[in-house]
């Protein structure tokens, strides 16, 4: 009977490991170009408020991924132990692949078209917690400790490129003003590109785990374990009170220059694609980067781009300056800010993965994605719900600058990002003191 590689169990060696990392990263790349509109903000909130959906809703579908894996990582961890890696994969793939084709669906429902989108997404947001269970377990199983600051790099950097000239074709493609139609192509085509990941996760053997990989301790057990690791919880609230100050700009952006600033939405998408390009740059040169300065100066350097960033798009009012300058103004802000961004996500991926105790890395990774995700997902939600309770002025002056709600929002931002770097103090890579539960680290052959 023919096996396919996933079903073969074999010897890890450094060859072996390259293929495996060959055909994850395109995986990811499937992975990305394919679920782009959903944590992609221009693409959604344009595709939401053309079903109808006002700037709270709009703003819930950006919530709506990171929520469900914050809230439901840890649970996850449940079932991914039960099988291997891949087999969850696969599974989760096939179902999301339905979720999918009711999102395209979701205009042919009438009056209940942004409630179909809402649960479709909801539910695709919440399969997709499984798949995030999966993946960083089964690249702990492929990667060679010294290899993953240098493989984080390369991955993102090659599926951003992948989403980066995806969604320059579609800014190109769709014009100025598109018809609902045309956001459908695009969501079926990505949907299509969706699901070439099952060729290549089926491709990615399963390895020879090591003790350390392999769960030695019940779910319960395991649990406890990742809570007494103090620098695990340290560096998982840092990144949930990081995010939460900071995860919300981007989509507030496209917002802004949706409602705010009145910008076409082919600028509004190719914005969206400068602000990848960011994060492409970054992950190119992340690696390299962490490997010279370590991860104590780049943490440093995301503050303070984060925060100044934020006050930047609050003086960005209209009519400051001409439109074509303000949105090159904006597009580079992005760009920076998406940039550190990248080089932020690859330190704590990397961090995630030295601080998980060995013989409960599932469970630990879990509990980091519990609290990294939620802080991703709350960071929109709570900008989601104060849009839509109009607790804040539509419009205030200050010193003869006419600034918007949504320019408000930049400014808490900025604040918030200031006081989380109070809590850099819980972060082993810049004060390592206490008891770690680092990965020795092994020669690849």
């Amino acid at each position: 009977m023919l096996k396919f590689p996933y079903q073969k169990t074999i010897p890890l060696t450094l060859d072996e490991a390259k293929k495996a990392e060959r055909n994850t990263i395109l995986s990811a790349c499937c992975t990305s170009m394919g679920d782009v509109p959903f944590v992609d903000a221009a693409i959604i909130i344009l595709y939401a408020n053309m079903l109808g959906a006002n700037d709270m809703f709009s703003m819930v579908t950006t919530s709506l991924s990171p929520m469900a894996i914050g809230l439901f990582s840890l649970l996850a961890t449940m079932f991914t132990g039960k099988q291997n890696y891949q087999k969850t994969i696969l599974q989760v793939t096939s179902i999301s692949l339905v979720m999918f084709g009711m999102i395209v669906l979701a205009p042919f429902f009438g009056k209940w078209s942004v409630a179909v989108l809402l649960i479709s997404l909801s539910l695709f947001s919440v399969i997709h917690t499984l798949y995030i269970a999966a993946w960083f377990p089964l690249l702990s199983t492929i990667l060679y400790p010294e290899r993953r600051s240098t493989y984080f790099g390369r991955m993102r950097f090659t599926w951003q490129s992948c989403s980066s000239i995806f969604l320059f074709i579609v800014s190109l493609a769709i014009g100025k003003n598109p018809p609902i139609g045309y956001l459908q192509i695009v969501m079926l085509v990505s949907m299509i590109i969706f699901a070439f990941k099952l060729y290549f996760i089926a491709s990615v053997p399963t390895f020879e785990q090591s003790t350390e990989n392999k769960a030695s301790f019940s779910f319960k057990e395991g649990v406890a374990k990742a809570m007494a690791n103090k620098p695990l919880t340290g560096f998982s609230a840092y990144s949930f009170i990081l995010n939460l100050a900071a995860y919300g700009t981007i989509p507030l952006v496209a917002l802004y220059m949706k409602k705010g600033l009145n910008a076409p939405e082919n600028i509004i998408v190719l914005i969206s694609s400068v602000s990848l390009a960011g994060m492409l740059a970054g992950s190119f040169s992340s690696g390299k980067i962490i490997s010279r300065f370590g991860v104590k100066p780049v943490l440093l350097s995301v503050h303070i781009t984060y925060a100044v960033t934020n006050l930047i798009l609050f003086f960005l009012g209209k009519g400051c300056m001409p439109d074509n300058l303000l949105y090159t103004v904006i597009g580079l802000a992005l760009f920076a800010y998406s940039f550190m961004y990248a080089c932020s996500d690859i330190a704590g991926s990397c961090e995630m993965m030295t601080l998980a105790t060995p013989g409960n890395k599932v469970v630990a990774m879990g509990f980091f994605n519990g609290f990294n995700y939620s802080g991703r997902g709350m960071s929109r939600l709570l900008s989601s719900l104060i849009l839509g309770s109009g607790a804040l002025a539509t419009n205030w002056t200050l010193g003869g600058l006419n600034i918007s709600h949504y320019q408000t929002l930049f400014l808490l931002y900025a604040i918030c990002v200031i006081f989380a770097a109070s809590l850099l103090v819980v972060v082993p890579a810049i004060f390592p003191e206490g008891e770690y539960h680092y990965s020795v680290p092994t020669t690849a052959k």
